[in-house]
C-alpha cells in the first residue's frame, strides 16, 4: 500500500511540476506582448500558488522520509548549528565596506550590507566545507581500497 501511495503522490507532484512550468511559459510570453492584461495576473497568481505547493509538498516528502528513518533530530540540530552560524556571521560582519554612495544608489542600508556580507562569509565556508569533505572522502576511500 505504500508504496502505491508514494509512486500516486510521486506522480502528482510531476504533475504539479509540468503545470508549473507551463503556467511559467504562459505567463513569459503574456509578460513581454502584454503585461497589463487579466491573463497576465491569472496566470502570475496561479503560477506562485502552484509554486507553493510544490513547495510545501515537497518539504512534507522531505520531513516524512526523515521521520521514517529517524533523521529528524539529526536534521534539526543542522538547521539550528546553521542558524547560529548565520548569526554568528552577521556579527562579525562590518557593512560600512561598501561606500555610503554606493548604499544609497542602490536604496540599500548597513543592515542589508552586513546581511550580504553575512551570506557571503557562509557561502565561503559552506565552499571549503565540501571541497575539505570531498578531499577526506576520497583520501579514505583510497585507504580502503588498499
Amino acid at each position: 500500500m505504500k508504496e502505491k501511495t508514494d509512486k500516486l503522490l510521486t506522480l502528482v507532484m510531476l504533475l504539479i511540476g509540468v503545470l508549473c512550468a507551463v503556467f511559467a511559459f504562459f505567463f513569459a510570453l503574456n509578460a513581454e506582448t502584454n503585461p497589463g492584461s487579466g491573463l497576465w495576473d491569472i496566470v502570475f497568481f496561479v503560477l506562485v500558488a502552484m509554486i507553493a505547493i510544490s513547495i510545501i509538498a515537497a518539504l512534507i516528502f522531505m520531513f516524512k522520509g526523515m521521520a521514517e528513518k529517524g533523521k529528524l533530530l539529526k536534521f534539526f540540530i543542522g538547521l539550528i548549528a546553521i542558524v547560529a552560524i548565520i548569526f554568528v556571521l552577521y556579527l562579525i560582519s562590518k557593512g560600512s565596506d561598501i561606500p555610503a554612495s554606493m548604499l544609497d544608489r542602490y536604496g540599500a542600508t548597513e543592515t542589508t550590507s552586513k546581511w550580504i556580507g553575512a551570506f557571503c562569509y557562509l557561502v565561503y565556508i559552506l565552499v571549503i566545507g565540501a571541497a575539505c569533505a570531498i578531499l577526506y572522502t576520497e583520501i579514505a576511500k583510497s585507504f580502503k581500497k588498499k
